[in-house]
């Protein structure tokens, strides 16, 4: 497995720090390891589709980078959601998205 550091800060002030698995296969979505957001969500083992917008605001950073950050962000306070609604709702985004596409 080859992990790429990832943080993603868009302008409404969110962020993401991802791991990504770059071994991955899959053309259609990109596996993440582990997704952290300051807005008090964790993500582990996922596969997102593709994403062009938020790939505007990522930046690659290093492994130190990446966990100094989740170190900060969780003394801070950060509290950890629930990982398994955020699946049921990533899941539910993308089987909307391929209706639409096969009814048009």
């Amino acid at each position: 497995m080859k992990l790429t550091y990832l943080q993603t800060d868009f302008p409404n002030g969110r962020s993401h720090l991802l791991m990504r698995n770059l071994d991955s296969t899959n053309q259609e979505l990109h596996h993440y390891i582990l997704v952290l957001t300051n807005k008090g969500k964790l993500w582990v083992d996922v596969f997102w589709p593709y994403d062009e917008e938020s790939e505007k605001y990522t930046r690659h950073i290093s492994e130190e980078q990446f966990w100094h950050t989740f170190r900060d962000w969780r003394l801070q306070g950060l509290v950890l959601g629930d990982s398994e609604k955020v699946a049921q709702i990533l899941a539910r985004k993308q089987l909307d998205r391929k209706k639409k596409s096969n009814s048009i």
